[in-house]
């Protein structure tokens, strides 16, 4: 009876250490994930809220011949399966990158859940940016690690190959590595992330705000949601 005493004592001794030591993994974890749980809990947002509407108001036919208007019994899903299939690209991409890819990322995903959210006007064309702007920010992340996996696997023997001088394969193999890696830098941490953002910006501006209700369209879409459930 002593000896399972002192185990307990033991365990309630060493429990404060497990309770840190699993709170620290968790913080860990949610630090090296939390540019995809962002990511993933925006792409929910989007196909619950924005998505959802598009597709009811594509199914819906308008009042013809005295009939009523009425939605159309089968509904389409192709607006949420196109945010599943961007979700899914970039996760893929970005998935063991360090930062900051994953997180600018992250914040094209925030960036075009407010945009869809707030903009009235041309509703399709702003998802649709969203969407191919985060598809293309995927595919050139993916492009940029498949460059750099590629080329950190040929010898100098195989540069030599191609440029014909054994001598010189050293150097050029450093100096091309160099600039290619700068100019993929530039591009996935500036040149795209900022023509997305721009692009975005000037579609919510193509059109004047409501003055009297500005955040109608994310209130309307958020209730018609509640409601539908």
């Amino acid at each position: 009876m002593t000896d399972y005493f002192v185990l307990f004592a033991q365990f309630l001794e060493a429990l404060p250490t497990y309770l840190l030591n699993g709170l620290l993994a968790t913080l860990y974890w949610l630090a090296d994930s939390g540019a995809a749980l962002i990511s993933l809990a925006c792409a929910v947002g989007i196909a619950v809220w924005i998505d959802a509407h598009v597709q009811s108001r594509a199914a819906f036919r308008p009042t013809r011949n005295g009939r009523q208007g009425q939605v159309t019994p089968v509904e389409t899903r192709t607006a949420q399966m196109i945010t599943g299939v961007a979700l899914l690209f970039w996760i893929a991409s970005q998935w063991g990158m360090g930062a900051p890819v994953p997180w600018i990322g992250a914040a094209m995903w925030v960036t075009g859940l407010g945009m869809a959210l707030l903009v009235r006007q041309q509703e399709t064309t702003t998802l649709w940016n969203v969407k191919s702007g985060i598809f293309i920010y995927a595919l050139a992340v993916l492009g940029s690690r498949l460059y750099l996996a590629s080329t950190a696997q040929l010898s100098p023997e195989q540069w030599a190959a191609l440029i014909g001088s054994t001598e010189s394969a050293a150097q050029v193999i450093a100096n091309t590595r160099s600039n290619v890696t700068t100019i993929i830098l530039w591009a996935l941490w500036l040149v795209i992330p900022l023509g997305y953002f721009a692009m975005l910006l000037q579609q919510a501006l193509l059109n004047p705000w409501s003055l009297v209700n500005p955040l109608s369209n994310a209130s309307e879409l958020i209730q018609r949601y509640r409601t539908r459930r």
